[in-house]
């Protein structure tokens, strides 16, 4: 971990978090890089998972292997990215167009 916060109840396993935000009950599996994000409570980010300039909002499933974030004509598919690049994943009405793995827990 490099320059985060983290709040209580949050799972770090083997994985690599930097320069961002993790609220209560968040899960970072092994191998999964969480980067320049906000991650909201009761998230998982799978093993081997990549988030980089997310917000992640709450009780989202990120799969293993999946990737936010670096591609940016891939994430505006599935998700709102702002003018500043910043990708937006969330549940709701929102998921309509997410891809097939992303789920709400």
């Amino acid at each position: 971990m490099v320059d985060s916060l983290l709040c209580p109840g949050v799972i770090v396993s083997g994985s690599k978090v930097r320069r961002s935000i993790l609220s209560n009950r968040v899960r970072v599996e092994e191998k999964a890089l969480v980067e320049d994000s906000i991650v909201f409570a009761g998230c998982t980010i799978g093993r081997d998972a990549r988030v980089r300039r997310a917000i992640v909002d709450k009780w989202m499933q990120i799969p293993p292997g999946a990737r936010i974030g670096f591609d940016k004509e891939e994430d505006r598919k599935h998700f709102t990215v702002t003018d500043s690049g910043i990708t937006v994943v969330t549940g709701g009405t929102a998921t309509r167009h997410a891809p097939a793995w992303l789920t709400v827990g």
